[in-house]
C-alpha cells in the first residue's frame, strides 16, 4: 500500500472504480486485504474510499496509524490532507463541519480518541471540539455528552461539569444521557459540595436496573474513596445493600448477619430487594424464605428471579425450601418457573413430577438443550434400562415437534427394537420425519434401522398429500440421494404453517426501516460495521413505539438484509421461527425464507477455497453458521475470532502452512481461508466424515484422538451421549443438520 497520499485533492463524486455501496460492505466486512488490493495503486476519491483506508489502518497488522490519522482529518475536512497539523485541528473546531452522517459521526469520534491518545489538543480545545457536533439522539451525541463531563471533572473544573449538564433540560437528559453522563455529572456535584444532590443520583443509579454493573462498581469505588472503606454500613439499608455484590465474602456475610438476615426488613425497591435475595442465597441460604414471605408481591412481579432463587436452594439441597418459594407465591407459568418446580422435584427424589415440571419447561421453550439433556438421561439411564412405555409416550405426545425432538424420538425407536416391539416400530419408521423435520436424526435414524426401512414399500404417489410425502421423506430421510421423487417438485402444499406469512412480515418491515429516522440512522450504521450503535437506535425506536419483541426482531432481520448484515438476518429469523415453533427444515420452507436463515455470503471466497482444498462449500458454510452466525468481527470468550473462529496459536500454524504474511482474524479472506483449511485436514484425518471432523474443529484433534481412544466402542450415537463435554456434543449435531439443510438448499431449492 502507499504511504503517501495525494494532498489537497477535493473528493470526486464519480469515477470510482467501485460503488459506495460496494466500499461499505468491504468495511462493514472488515475486508482488510480487498481494500488493501484496491488502494495498492491509487488514492482514495471519495468519502466512503477514505473511510474503507481508516477501516484498514486501524485493524490490519500492516496499518498506518498515522495515515488513519491524516484519512480521519480528511474526511471531516472534505479533502485528503499531507500532514496533521495543529493548526489543521484547529480549522476543524473554527470551521462548519461536513454534513452529518455515520460515516461522518464516526470519524469524528475516532478522531477525538486519536486526538486524545496523541495529545494533540489542550482539554479546552478538545472541549470546543466536541461541542462541534450538533444535539440529536444519537450514540455518538451520547458518549460526547459524557466526555464533555469527564474532561471538565478531571481537571478540577466542577462547576463547569455541573454547569453543562446542567445545561440540558430534564427532558433532554432522559433523551441524550447515558448511565455515564448520568455518573459523571454526579460526582461532578459531589465535588463541587453538593454532596446530598451528588449521592443521591448516585444512589439511583446503583438501584436501576439497567444501569450496567461496570458503573455501578465505580459508583461503589467513588463512595468508598470518599466516604471511607464501611460506608455502606454508615447510610440506610435499602442503599448499603445494593454494593453487596462488589464485598469481599467476609465483609458481605458479616453485612448480612449484622442486618439479622434482613428478618424484619421491608425493601420499598425491587433492585435492593434483589441484591439482599443474592447475598442471603449465596452465604445463609435456608434464610431466603422469610425474606419472600415478607416480599411476596415482587416475588409474584418477577418470577423468573424467584425460579431463578429457587433453583439455586435446589442445588444447594435446600429443594423444600425451593419449593416452598414457589409455592408461597401466584408466578405465572414460564419455562423458568415449570423448570425450577423439576428441579426441587427431582432433589426430593419425586420422579413423576420431577418428569412433569420437565416437560412443562420443554413445551414451553423445546430449543433447551440442557434441558433436552436431562430428558433423555432419565429416559434412557445408562442407555440399556429404559423408562417404561407411558414415559416416552407423555414425553412423545407432549415435546413439539421441531429437530430439537430428533434425539428423543431416536432413543424411542432404539428403546423399541431393544424391546422387541417390531410392528410398532416399523409404524413410527413410516411416519417419524414429521415429528422431527431437519433433525440430524432424520439421516441417523435412516441409516441405523436401514435394514426395517428396506422391507417397507415407499408410497407410489409421494406428492399425493401430506401424509404420503412425511412417509416418503421418513423413508429416504429426506436425502437427496435417495428422495429424487420430490426433488424438483411442488412441495408448497406440505409447507409449515406460518412460513409464508413470516416472509411477509420481514418484507413488511423493510417499509418501516425506510419511513423512520431512527432506523434510517440505524440502517447508516450496520452499513460500516458499527452494530452497538444501530442496536441503540432500534431500542429507541422500540421504547417510543411501543413495538413488540417479535416486531423489533422483524425490524433486525430487515435491517441485516438491506445492509448486506448476515448475522442479524440470520440471528433474528431464527428468533422469529423459534418464537413460532417453525422447524428450520429448508424442505419444507419457502425458498425466501429458508435462504434467509442457511445464507451463503461471501461466496466468491468460500468457493475458491473449497475448490483449493477440495472440500465441499456446504461444509463450510455449515461451520461458519454455527462458529459466527455470519458476524465477521464475532469474538468468543476463549479469544476464538471471524467468521470461522480461528484461535489465535491454530491461526499462526496455519499461516505459516499457507505462507500468509501479516493478516487478520477478523478478515473473512483469511477466516475462510484457514478454516477450510483446517476442516481438510481434520475431514482427511477422520476417513472425511463430517461428524468426527466438527467434534475435532470444536474440541480439538489431540482431544477428540483421546474421547475416542476412552468412549468409542463402534456405536457413534452411543459416542455423542458418553462423550463428556457438552459444547462438542451439541455442536456435532448442529453442524452435522447445518450440513444437510444447506444440501438440501442446494437440492431442493437450487440456491
Amino acid at each position: 500500500m502507499k504511504k503517501t497520499i495525494l494532498g489537497l485533492l477535493p473528493f470526486l463524486v464519480v469515477g470510482s472504480l467501485f460503488a459506495d455501496d460496494d466500499l461499505k460492505y468491504l468495511v462493514k466486512s472488515y475486508s482488510l486485504e480487498k481494500i488493501r488490493r484496491i488502494f495498492r495503486e491509487r488514492s482514495p476519491s471519495k468519502e466512503s474510499e477514505v473511510y474503507a483506508l481508516v477501516r484498514f489502518h486501524e485493524h490490519h497488522p500492516d496499518g498506518d496509524h498515522g495515515n488513519k490519522f491524516r484519512y480521519l482529518v480528511s474526511l471531516l475536512k472534505g479533502r485528503l490532507v499531507v500532514g496533521v497539523t495543529k493548526e489543521e485541528l484547529l480549522g476543524l473546531i473554527k470551521n462548519p463541519l461536513p454534513p452529518m452522517n455515520a460515516v461522518t459521526k464516526m470519524s469524528f469520534w475516532k478522531l477525538y480518541e486519536e486526538m486524545v491518545k496523541r495529545k494533540s489538543l489542550s482539554s479546552s480545545e478538545l472541549i470546543s471540539y466536541l461541542k462541534k457536533l450538533p444535539p440529536e439522539y444519537d450514540p455518538v451525541y451520547k458518549n460526547v455528552i459524557g466526555e464533555i463531563i469527564r474532561i471538565h471533572y478531571e481537571n478540577g473544573e466542577f462547576k463547569e461539569a455541573k454547569d453543562y449538564a446542567e445545561s440540558f433540560s430534564e427532558k433532554d437528559k432522559k433523551e441524550y444521557f447515558g448511565a455515564m453522563a448520568y455518573y459523571r455529572y454526579a460526582k461532578a456535584l459531589y465535588k463541587f459540595g453538593e454532596v446530598q444532590k451528588g449521592e443521591n443520583l448516585l444512589y439511583a443509579l446503583a438501584e436501576d436496573a439497567n444501569v450496567p454493573s461496570y458503573v455501578k462498581k465505580d459508583i461503589y469505588t467513588d463512595l468508598r474513596t470518599w466516604k471511607g472503606e464501611s460506608f455502606y454500613k454508615q447510610i440506610p439499608l435499602e442503599k448499603g445493600v445494593l454494593f453487596l455484590p462488589f464485598l469481599d465474602a467476609g465483609d458481605k456475610k458479616s453485612f448480612i448477619s449484622s442486618h439479622q438476615y434482613f428478618s424484619s426488613v421491608v425493601f420499598e425497591r425491587p433492585e435492593s430487594w434483589k441484591a439482599a435475595a443474592r447475598g442471603l442465597v449465596q452465604y445463609y441460604p435456608e434464610r431466603l424464605s422469610s425474606l419472600f414471605s415478607k416480599h411476596k408481591s415482587y416475588a409474584e412481579y418477577f418470577p423468573e428471579f424467584t425460579a431463578a432463587m429457587s433453583v439455586e436452594l435446589s442445588n444447594q439441597n435446600l429443594a423444600k425450601s425451593g419449593l416452598d418459594l414457589l409455592e408461597k407465591t401466584n408466578l405465572s407459568s414460564s419455562e423458568s418457573v415449570e423448570y425450577a418446580y423439576a428441579r426441587a422435584y427431582k432433589r426430593l427424589g419425586e420422579r413423576d413430577k420431577y418428569f412433569n415440571g420437565l416437560l412443562s419447561s420443554l413445551e414451553k421453550n423445546p430449543y433447551n438443550l440442557i434441558r433436552q439433556d436431562e430428558l433423555i438421561d432419565l429416559l434412557i439411564g445408562d442407555h440399556s434400562h429404559f423408562l417404561e412405555e407411558s414415559y416416552w409416550k407423555e414425553a412423545l405426545k407432549r415435546i413439539p415437534n421441531l429437530p430439537v425432538k430428533g434425539r428423543l424420538v431416536y432413543w424411542y425407536l432404539r428403546s423399541l427394537k431393544s424391546k422387541g416391539k417390531q410392528d410398532e416400530l416399523l409404524s413410527w419408521l413410516r411416519s417419524y420425519y414429521k415429528f422431527i423435520p431437519g433433525s440430524y436424526y432424520t439421516r441417523v435414524i435412516r441409516e441405523e434401522f436401514a435394514t426395517e426401512i428396506s422391507s417397507i414399500q415407499q408410497p407410489d404417489s409421494p406428492l399425493r398429500n401430506k401424509d404420503t410425502l412425511f412417509e416418503y421423506l421418513s423413508l429416504t430421510s429426506g436425502d437427496p440421494k435417495y428422495s429424487d421423487k420430490i426433488i424438483g417438485r411442488d412441495l408448497e402444499f406440505a409447507y409449515f404453517p406460518d412460513s409464508f406469512s413470516l416472509d411477509v412480515r420481514i418484507d413488511s418491515a423493510h417499509s418501516k426501516v425506510r419511513g423512520n429516522t431512527l432506523l434510517q440512522n440505524a440502517k447508516e450504521y450496520l452499513e460500516i460495521g458499527e452494530m452497538a450503535h444501530a442496536s441503540s437506535l432500534v431500542d429507541k425506536f422500540v421504547l417510543q413505539t411501543g413495538t413488540s419483541e417479535e416486531e423489533k426482531d422483524e425490524i433486525f432481520a430487515a435491517l441485516g438484509e438491506v445492509t448486506g448484515n448476515q448475522y442479524l438476518t440470520v440471528f433474528h429469523t431464527r428468533n422469529l421461527m423459534k418464537r413460532r415453533k417453525i422447524p428450520d427444515d429448508v424442505i419444507l420452507l419457502p425458498s425466501k425464507l429458508a435462504s434467509r436463515i442457511y445464507p451463503r455470503p461471501h461466496r466468491d471466497i468460500v468457493s475458491h477455497y473449497s475448490k483449493s482444498f477440495g472440500i465441499e462449500e456446504d461444509i463450510v458454510y455449515a461451520v461458519m453458521r454455527q462458529e459466527s452466525f455470519f458476524k465477521e468481527n464475532a469474538v468468543s470468550s476463549s479469544n476464538a475470532r471471524g467468521l470461522m473462529q480461528i484461535m489465535g496459536p491454530t491461526g499462526k500454524g496455519l499461516a505459516q502452512g499457507l505462507g500468509l504474511g501479516p493478516y487478520s482474524l477478523f478478515d473473512p479472506e483469511i477466516s475462510i481461508q484457514m478454516g477450510a483449511k483446517f476442516l481438510k485436514y481434520l475431514l482427511s484425518s477422520n476417513e472425511n466424515d463430517l461428524k468426527w471432523a466438527s467434534i475435532a474443529y470444536n474440541g480439538g484433534p489431540g482431544n477428540l484422538r483421546k474421547w475416542k481412544r476412552n468412549h468409542y466402542h463402534g456405536d457413534f450415537n452411543h459416542f455423542l451421549e458418553e462423550l463428556p463435554l457438552k459444547e462438542p456434543r451439541d455442536y456435532c449435531r448442529i453442524v452435522t443438520s447445518n450440513y444437510y439443510n444447506y444440501q438440501s438448499l442446494r437440492q431442493y431449492k437450487n440456491r
